[in-house]
């Protein structure tokens, strides 16, 4: 697989995984899955975002396809469980005979067992799986089939080689007889047991690819469109998922313009836009839906995010300093890659204004110069902004604050160019935080 470059800090910055303090992650809104391996099988999809188009292309086909299915698909994970303890259970089967089976149905009669119970209850739950999901791939009989389903259709075709098999998952009686249930588990656990483990494997996957279904469908996710232009980014109808209701933007990189300048004031919603693109572009390479109405991207390299940095207290880091070694890794990074997507969310907001300004104008003016990358910068110094302006490879947006009887609204829509509004003070003078400081004053 074609590796999609992405740290630690990024997949912290996104909330992709869950953290320490934190139990809301972007993977657990897609995680509807029932079983403990198809928990474990969506984790490695979340895991593995790819460069290579095919595979992009693949998990989308799946997700298309059994987006179809228009009844509950769901899986009993106790039934599973006896599957899984069933397979594992002591003692190689090396022949079948009527002989044998009469002898074990009677003892189980009189001296009735654990293991003979999971045997029973272990053939009848496969056989239950593969009528399920003949019939749900039947309701999908469509002309393109992905890769899965095709997988589906040569193990029951191994499968039903074996007269018996094919017999019981045809038939409408469910009740299976003693020379029959032993007949199975000589198959089951002898002669196709590598084929039994495949299917199993396989419902596993189903069951991770159907939660990200369920999660489309709940959080009015798409697929988004991409393709293998370089540099080329458009979102329509943007929204974090996090958020019960949240407001859609439009966010596009046109032709020349490779920097977006982002202003706004405080609690404007800059931070948690930056994260809703952030995410997509992820989800994206992962081949799953996007919380946004249409997504149109080219492959991106990777994706590097500096969102919320924390102090390094254990090198002795300041702050600042964390900043600026954040900014020189994505430099050392773009220097040897193309087509990175970065992301900075108030660049240099840990040391003073002027040592700010400087800074944060020197390497925007250079990520303006580096044509195969994209870069998405917030910023609370307005002033860079007035400066660059006139550059034509950025692009300026502003998320919008309207003060009404002197109190901020907070409208959360993007808008083109550069806003000055600030409401630092109103947030402090409405605390009331001098007028505490002043009843504690010495008198």
């Amino acid at each position: 697989m074609n590796k999609f470059d992405i740290d630690k800090q990024t997949l912290t910055d996104l909330n992709i995984f869950e953290v320490h303090g934190l139990n809301k992650s972007i993977f657990s809104l897609f995680n509807f899955t029932f079983t403990i391996k198809g928990n474990d099988k969506l984790s490695e999809i979340f895991k593995m975002p790819s460069t290579d188009i095919q595979i992009i292309t693949e998990r989308q086909g799946l997700i298309r396809y059994l987006s179809n299915y228009s009844d509950d698909l769901n899986f009993d994970h106790t039934n599973i469980d006896f599957i899984e303890s069933y397979l594992v259970q002591n003692g190689k089967i090396k022949f079948y005979s009527k002989i044998s089976a009469l002898t074990k149905s009677i003892n189980y009669f009189f001296y009735p067992n654990q293991a003979y119970y999971v045997k029973e209850k272990g053939i009848k739950e496969i056989i239950s799986l593969l009528k399920k999901l003949k019939e749900v791939f039947a309701a999908l009989d469509q002309e393109v089939k992905p890769v899965l389903v095709k997988e589906f259709n040569e193990i029951v075709g191994v499968l039903f080689k074996q007269k018996l098999i094919k017999a019981i998952v045809d038939r409408d009686e469910k009740k299976i007889n003693l020379f029959e249930l032993e007949a199975l588990d000589f198959m089951f656990r002898g002669t196709e047991l590598r084929t039994i483990k495949r299917f199993l494997d396989l419902v596993y996957q189903i069951d991770a690819y159907y939660a990200v279904v369920k999660a489309s469908r709940k959080y009015n996710l798409t697929l988004p469109n991409v393709n293998a232009k370089e540099c080329h980014l458009r979102i329509n109808g943007v929204f974090h998922p996090f958020l019960n209701h949240p407001v859609a933007n439009d966010i596009e990189f046109e032709i020349g313009k490779n920097v977006c300048f982002l202003t706004g004031s405080n609690m404007a919603g800059k931070s948690t836009f930056l994260k809703s693109v952030g995410v997509s572009v992820y989800l994206a390479h992962l081949g799953l839906p996007v919380p946004a109405a249409y997504m149109e991207t080219g492959i991106w390299q990777g994706l590097v995010s500096t969102i919320n940095l924390p102090d390094n207290l254990n090198e002795g880091f300041s702050h600042f300093y964390n900043e600026v070694l954040r900014v020189k890794h994505v430099a050392e990074k773009i220097k040897v890659s193309k087509n990175i997507f970065v992301i900075f969310d108030e660049l240099f907001r840990g040391t003073n204004v002027k040592d700010a300004f400087d800074g944060s104008l020197s390497v925007i003016k250079s990520f303006s110069a580096i044509k195969d990358c994209y870069f998405m910068i917030s910023t609370h110094i307005i002033e860079v902004a007035e400066i660059l302006k006139e550059n034509e490879s950025i692009m300026f947006k502003y998320l919008s604050t309207k003060m009404e009887h002197n109190k901020p609204t907070f409208t959360y829509n993007l808008m083109n160019g550069i806003t000055d509004e600030r409401i630092g003070m109103w947030i402090i003078e409405n605390e009331k935080i001098d007028e505490i400081l002043s009843s504690r004053a010495i008198r």
